[in-house]
């Protein structure tokens, strides 16, 4: 019998999903919504089967493995996706001594990049900048990798970017590694800067759309005073404590980079409309909890899915794509290392091993392998999607003479 996965329950407890499209249909994009239909089929028949048959012949068992549906906005998915990436760090990253470094914002410029992920995108440029720019300086090219995070512990939107920059970095002139110190109120005045100039130059597409709170900004004019104001408000820039590599980093980040923006084991309470999530609060050290209709916990669930094909990491320094392939050997050089081997990427059998301490592949009735014998390809997303958008509008004109009665 199939068991739903727990974050499907959000979405399948009272047609929770189906009301929530009803309801607000018209705002959410087209990529989201065919995201949250590959999470609610995944595990499931209809993204497809594959069967796995006992090597032995004297055996007749056999296994039927559901194909996943790689979605982010699946937790189970993007816990493979997050072990992956955070192995692919482990023969890239240098050994030296890394900072990790949060940027924010103060909370009114939050709304201005709710779902604006074109905006969000060049948010990845302002806190760069403020890292390569106090290095470039002094001719020093450091590592850097930063990402996204949209969210905050109670699932608001709170944009924000987590950097990790190596507190050194290559001399190219003369091929040494050259120790980096950065100072937080010159990287603080960067960031601050960089942002305030983004929002300037991205007033046509940010009043395109209709926000709630600036009906007093009506020309261009104002809205610079408006964003010179915040500018002198309080921004928070925290420096964490430098490490010895950046496996604290990698690790702290990968839980966030790759899975949805919270875990089903802090929801509780599906029935009855209601849905109760508990929460840390950095504020006080605290564990809390708030309770939210099901509609407004579907709602922020699926604003924090990202964009297709955006990507929540980037690379620049001598980590950047177009960089890593001439300088990372000039790196591991100057700091005496050897290149590291490129790891496998964790399987799902790797993992399986690894978290319930089974093998899926090994024949439970004689011990022997499980091989491939054949498969069945599933349902697209879009088809998915369309027999679900066909179902309510059914539904909807079957209760058409319910309401005309009433009326």
């Amino acid at each position: 019998m199939y068991i739903p996965r727990p974050a499907k329950l959000l979405f399948t407890v009272d047609d929770g999903w189906n009301r929530y499209l009803e309801n607000h249909g018209d705002s959410v994009s087209e990529w989201t919504k065919l995201a949250v239909e590959r999470m609610l089929a995944c595990g499931s028949c209809a993204l497809g089967v594959r069967r796995y048959c006992c090597a032995s012949s004297d055996c007749s068992h056999s296994r039927f493995f559901c194909q996943s549906c790689k979605s982010k906005a699946c937790s189970a998915c993007g816990m493979k996706s997050t072990e992956q990436w955070i192995a692919k760090q482990q023969h890239v990253l240098p050994d030296c001594e890394w900072q990790h470094i949060t940027f924010t914002m103060p909370h009114l410029l939050w709304p201005f990049f709710n779902n604006n992920w074109p905006l969000l995108n060049d948010l990845f440029r302002c806190a760069t900048r403020a890292m390569l720019k106090w290095a470039r300086k002094q001719g020093i090219e450091p590592g850097v990798f930063c990402a996204l995070h949209t969210y905050g512990r109670q699932l608001n939107q709170h944009p924000h970017i987590h950097v990790s920059v190596t507190r050194g970095g290559l001399d190219v002139k003369h091929g040494v590694w050259r120790s980096l110190f950065f100072k937080k109120k010159a990287v603080e005045a960067i960031w601050r800067s960089a942002v305030i100039r983004l929002l300037r130059s991205s007033y046509e597409r940010i009043m395109h759309g209709s926000l709630p709170g600036l009906g007093h900004i009506r020309d261009e004019r104002q809205w610079r005073r408006y964003l010179q104001a915040q500018y002198g408000r309080y921004w928070k820039v925290h420096f964490a404590k430098k490490t010895r590599g950046a496996w604290h980093s990698v690790k702290y980040l990968g839980r966030y980079l790759k899975r949805p923006p919270v875990s089903a084991s802090r929801l509780r309470h599906y029935g009855g409309g209601a849905v109760v999530h508990h929460y840390l609060d950095h504020r006080t050290g605290k564990h809390k909890r708030q309770a939210l209709s099901q509609e407004e916990m579907i709602g922020r669930y699926i604003s924090h899915v990202p964009a297709r094909h955006f990507k929540m990491v980037r690379y620049s320094g001598f980590l950047a794509n177009r960089k890593r392939g001439t300088l990372l050997p000039r790196v591991y050089e100057a700091l005496q290392m050897q290149a590291r081997e490129k790891p496998e990427k964790p399987g799902f059998a790797v993992l399986m091993k690894g978290f319930l301490g089974t093998d899926p592949y090994k024949c439970i009735l004689c011990g022997d392998r499980l091989r491939f014998a054949g498969a069945q390809a599933g349902t697209h997303a879009a088809e998915l999607l369309s027999e679900r958008l066909c179902g309510m509008e059914k539904q909807r004109w079957l209760r058409m003479p319910e309401l005309d009665q009433c009326a």
